[in-house]
């Protein structure tokens, strides 16, 4: 049961952000690697034929909150135990937040958390920045509009994707992963992968259910002049 990472890179008023998304994966992938169907299943790869992203998709479903400014760029997916099963998509077709309103600073984020599902490992937390103002009641209260759509995007995150690889069904559940703490070589703590998945299976939580936080959030990491 491989677990799969998908990390996203946005920019947002010169500000680079990053989320990332763990999985684990199952089914033999028939025709193509299991990191190329699963940033599909994800919805984040453009259909020149139509053309579109698929709704739901993560683009489109997140894309939704967040206002013009928040510039989508890339979307990275890989086994995390393979050195051979990596993909990498560009976004090349303008991808942007489609929110109307004023965007608001890059600390304001739109926050997620999961359930807990078992004792030893905390909840799993996501922050989407691009928030306009108009968004935003008195006090940070995220106006019922805007909630809404947080909702859509909860139940997103929280579902089983699937892939149909000529056939053969390739599945990802989305999942929560402690990392392994370790000193690096100038003295600051940092978290990683276990070295092995048979570590690392001890400290990932399946069966997770998102909700969203009814108040904006503050993301310091993210203010002018620091990054992800």
């Amino acid at each position: 049961m491989p677990l799969m990472e998908a990390a996203l890179r946005c920019e947002y008023l010169g500000q680079e952000i990053i989320n990332r998304w763990n999985f684990l994966a199952t089914g033999t992938p028939a025709t193509v690697s299991l990191s190329f169907a699963l940033a599909s299943a994800m919805g984040l790869l453009y259909d020149e034929v139509i053309p579109h992203y698929p709704n739901p998709g993560y683009y489109a479903t997140i894309s939704a909150l967040q206002t013009n400014a928040m510039l989508w760029r890339e979307i990275v997916t890989k086994d995390v135990y393979s050195v051979t099963d990596f993909y990498t998509a560009p976004f090349i077709h303008g991808e942007a937040g489609s929110a109307a309103g004023t965007s608001s600073s890059p600390i304001m984020a739109y926050g997620f958390r999961t359930n807990r599902v078992v004792a030893n490992i905390a909840r799993g937390t996501k922050r989407f920045g691009g928030v306009p103002e108009s968004a935003l009641g008195e006090g940070g209260v995220i106006e019922s509009a805007a909630l809404t759509a947080m909702v859509s995007v909860a139940d997103l995150m929280g579902e089983v994707l699937t892939y149909d690889d000529e056939g053969n069904t390739l599945s990802f559940a989305p999942c929560i992963v402690s990392k392994e703490q370790y000193t690096t070589p100038s003295g600051k703590k940092a978290y990683r992968y276990y070295s092995t998945f048979a570590a690392q299976s001890a400290h990932i939580a399946s069966g997770i259910a998102w909700e969203p936080y009814t108040q904006v959030r503050g993301q310091a990491s993210r203010q002018y002049g620091k990054g992800a």
